[in-house]
């Protein structure tokens, strides 16, 4: 009797301790889990820059001179960036403003349609600043694959990434995250696997980590 009474219970406390294990894993995993990044293609077409801090224009100026046939395509809700870059006189002509998102989902199904509308090159309008839609002549996005370079903060990256590998089904269209780089957040490969001792970092993966469990909860059929 007894022998039978100690099976289940040593079943539940095997079944709790690798429940336990698996959860510690996830824990400290989930920052080096959420700062996804990829290699530098050999080419890009399309460089796009998500909305919320300066340091991303200024990490995606560098992509661009990086990769000079590149055109840049920038979510811009209120059009504060398109006016910084023409007031230090860059050449708006390979930049596209897309000033209608407020979501990383609305950036990136802003960025789909923006691709599939984008038949001709549309000139900016008489202030120079370029509304959504709008552009200078861009690279020649009718070439396949198409290679888009996504620019964001680190910790924004994996949410981005299944958020368009979800939106962009085409095989031919290539998605390269190309965050900036952490040490311009003061953080480094280390402090992020060590998330939880910088207070930034528990905030950032916090966040992330909820949105993302809500993007699953939400869209994970189809």
């Amino acid at each position: 009797m007894a022998n039978k009474t100690a099976k289940p219970i040593f079943i539940t406390l095997a079944a709790l301790i690798a429940l336990v294990g698996s959860l510690a894993f996830i824990f400290i995993k989930v920052g080096s889990w959420l700062a996804v990044a990829d290699a530098f293609p050999a080419r890009l077409d399309i460089i796009y820059t998500f909305g919320g801090e300066n340091i991303r224009i200024s990490y995606s100026r560098e992509l661009m001179r990086r990769f000079p046939e590149a055109h840049w395509v920038i979510s811009d809700y209120g059009h504060r960036y398109a006016r910084l870059l023409l007031r230090q006189g860059f050449d708006m002509s390979r930049v596209t403003i897309l000033d209608t998102c407020r979501s990383t989902i609305s950036e990136v199904s802003g960025l789909a349609q923006w691709l599939k509308n984008q038949k001709g090159a549309p000139q900016a309008d008489d202030s120079g600043v370029l509304d959504s839609g709008e552009s200078g002549k861009p690279a020649d996005l009718t070439s396949r694959p198409l290679h888009i370079g996504l620019v964001s903060n680190p910790m924004h990256m994996r949410r981005i990434r299944l958020i368009a590998e979800k939106t962009f089904r085409d095989p031919a269209i290539r998605l390269h995250c190309l965050p900036v780089p952490p040490e311009r957040y003061g953080w480094s490969r280390r402090t992020i696997g060590h998330w939880w001792k910088v207070k930034g970092l528990r905030t950032w993966v916090g966040l992330e980590t909820g949105k993302i469990l809500i993007f699953w909860a939400l869209f994970s059929w189809g």
